[in-house]
């Protein structure tokens, strides 16, 4: 998706509406993408400095962080950005030679800054497995307490 900037020479502004597809080279942890559109518009202001209005909105598919199936994961970014800070921040973005915006980059970009580093669909629930049990705080009973530190709540009991 590269943005041809000179257009705004002849224009007023450059309306982006596009659908967007995975990059299998940017990120590993996303496994897909669902319904991913980028709109939005790309125009001069006042002082005829080149701004950047984008809503970045779809699906992602990840991985459970507790049972490690694909998931989905929805996701809404807003880019407001200046050309000027584009320049500073996203090298391999714009191209000051041919006035050329890749808004590809960008958007991946931004989309790896989204990505949960952990994330589960199960949340509070209770998993067992092979002698082994997952329980939140809620779900602690006096008999799970290890038998060896039972001593140690007796002394604790005293303080009180």
């Amino acid at each position: 998706m590269l943005i041809k900037l000179n257009e705004l020479n002849y224009q007023k502004e450059i309306n982006i509406d596009y659908e967007v597809f995975k990059n299998d080279d940017l990120d590993k942890r996303i496994i897909d993408l669902k319904n991913s559109r980028v709109v939005g518009r790309i125009y001069l202001n006042s002082n005829n400095d080149i701004n950047i209005e984008l809503n970045f909105r779809g699906t992602m598919i990840i991985k459970d962080s507790i049972t490690l199936e694909d998931i989905p994961y929805d996701f809404s970014i807003n880019i407001e950005e200046n050309l000027e800070s584009i320049e500073e921040n996203y090298d391999n973005c714009y191209e000051n030679i041919q006035n050329i915006l890749d808004l590809k980059q960008l958007l991946w970009q931004n989309i790896v800054l989204e990505v949960p580093i952990s994330y589960s669909i199960n949340g509070d629930a209770n998993l067992k497995g092979n002698g082994w049990e997952l329980v939140n705080e809620d779900n602690k009973t006096v008999d799970s307490i290890d038998p060896r530190l039972k001593k140690l709540e007796d002394l604790l009991k005293g303080d009180d």
